[in-house]
């Protein structure tokens, strides 16, 4: 099994949530969908753009989720289970012998969270990749959120924030930005 860095895989994690802490305190934080795309590193080509939809099993989908993500309890009642998002990112993607890369640390914290809540191995291949870190950097700023980041690269803003294929994606073209 041969490493490849010809390619990047970047992922966005969108999680249940609710709109007060008092909600949060009595609610547990669960995967809902995983948005994931794949970088060419020597062309800027990102291809295999998807939103893997997951069931969580200790939670629901509450209003606020919905009007911040778009996606409901019937979409996740009808997804897949954790692990066979799983197993979706590594026998499709390969994402164990890539690079993986997500904007900021919490997609990495909150995969490594449901791993062990679900007993199942982490994902993760030889490398992971803070596209916000390396932005800060490039751009010589303070802590950016994607869509700055996306305007300070005169990148027009495709889908939905906060919907997590379409955040894998801008987060993938800012960090073609960054490589170009």
């Amino acid at each position: 099994m041969s490493n490849d860095y010809k390619e990047v895989i970047v992922i966005d994690l969108e999680a249940t949530c609710w709109e007060t802490d008092a909600e949060t305190a009595l609610n547990t934080s669960e995967i809902i969908e995983v948005g994931v795309c794949i970088l060419d590193v020597n062309s800027g080509e990102i291809r295999k753009q998807r939103g893997i939809i997951v069931n969580p099993i200790a939670s629901k989908v509450s209003p606020f989720c919905t009007e911040l993500t778009g996606i409901t309890q019937e979409m996740v009642d009808c997804g897949v289970s954790f692990e066979q998002a799983l197993k979706i990112l590594r026998e499709e993607y390969r994402v164990d012998q890539k690079v993986l890369a997500a904007w900021g640390n919490y997609d990495q914290n909150m995969l490594m969270k449901e791993c062990e809540r679900h007993c199942l191995k982490p994902p993760f291949g030889p490398t992971y990749m803070n596209i916000s870190a390396l932005a800060t950097m490039k751009l010589k700023t303070r802590r950016l959120s994607l869509s700055r980041a996306c305007e300070l690269y005169e990148l027009k803003f495709e889908g939905r924030l906060h919907r997590g294929v379409d955040d894998a994606v801008m987060a993938a073209k800012v960090l073609w930005e960054i490589i170009k």
